[in-house]
This record gives C-alpha cells, structure tokens and sequence, in this order.
C-alpha cells in the first residue's frame, strides 16, 4: 500500500501548532522548516506545499495568537448573558486556563513576549495585543461601574497581575485565578 501524500494528511493549521511548540520550546530561532517537518514526521515539500516561506508562517503564528488572545475571548465573554461583574470574572477564569499543549501550553504568552523583544514584526503584534487588551479590560471595568478616571490605572493593575502571574505559574505550578479573582474584586468592589 502507497504511503498517503503528507500534503493529504497536514494541514496548514499543523505546521501553525508545531510553529507554536517549536517557539515555547526554543525561541522564535527553532521555528525553522526542517526541525518542524522532522517533527511533523513531513518532508519539506509539505511545508512549502502550505506556505511560500518561513516568514510566512511566522506571520500566521502571530495573527493566530493575535485573534485567539484578544477576539476570541471577549467576545465569550461578551456573549455570555452575564452581569458585567460576572463577565469580569468570567474573564479571569478564561485567561487564567492552561492554554493546551497543542498550542504550546502555559508558556505560550511569555514565547510571544520574549520574541516581541527581538523582531520589530512581533513587537508590533504585541504592542497591538497589549492595548487591545487593555482596552477591553477598560470596558469590562467601566460597566461594571469603575469610575472613568480610574479605569486605565486598574485595567494596568489587573494586565500586570496576568502578565505576572503566568510567568510565576511557570516557575511555581501556581494557579493563577484564586489571586487575580481577589485583584479583581477588591479593585471592582473595594
């Protein structure tokens, strides 16, 4: 029996996911064709099969994590027919979740940082994520009643302690949603 064509079986959503692991793994310096095909058990054909170059690919790891760390959530969270102080906590108990492995698990995040910090293409993403973020928060913030002149200092407050945390569940095993639940509520509540 022929073995199937590896063009057949991997999608370009596979070579994304193994971009993802490849990048918690070893840096935005790992995402390279021959290592993700090796991984993929593919040959390099079925890469180029996908996508014109490695920059190619790199592009749509970054407009994935854009669309999936911002839109993705709010909108849930949006969606949920809850009060706005459960929407705000429904969206600490969704950015507080493990992300999967198969996106690169609870360091995903941080690789998106770290490579922000040494491509001016990732840095823009990230900068966009960021005040993307922040301003969502300032929304959720707002209607659940903070006042207007204390919404980007909270929002601050809030992100920083997401930032953080994810990096001190890295080193710790630590959950993060019982202390930013506690951050949201005394900011929200006093």
């Amino acid at each position: 029996m022929a073995e199937q064509d590896p063009r057949q079986r991997l999608g370009r959503n596979d070579w994304v996911l193994a971009g993802l692991r490849a990048l918690v793994r070893g840096g935005i310096a790992a995402v390279r064709v021959e290592p993700l095909a090796r991984d993929l058990k593919a040959t390099k054909g079925s890469f180029y099969w996908h996508f014109k170059d490695l920059a190619e690919l790199h592009q749509t790891m970054l407009e994935l994590w854009e669309a999936l760390a911002t839109t993705a959530i709010t909108q849930a969270v949006r969606t949920s027919g809850r009060d706005p102080y459960g929407q705000l906590m429904l969206l600490v108990d969704m950015v507080s979740v493990r992300p999967g492995e198969a996106f690169g698990g609870v360091e995903i995040d941080p690789a998106f940082r770290d490579w922000g910090r040494c491509d001016p293409r990732a840095r823009a993403v990230l900068e966009r994520v960021d005040r993307q973020r922040l301003a969502d928060l300032q929304d959720f913030l707002r209607a659940a009643g903070v006042a207007e002149t204390e919404l980007l200092s909270k929002a601050q407050l809030i992100y920083a302690a997401v930032i953080g945390l994810e990096n001190l569940r890295l080193t710790t095993g630590d959950e993060m949603g019982p202390p930013l639940r506690a951050l949201v509520a005394r900011l929200v509540t006093g």
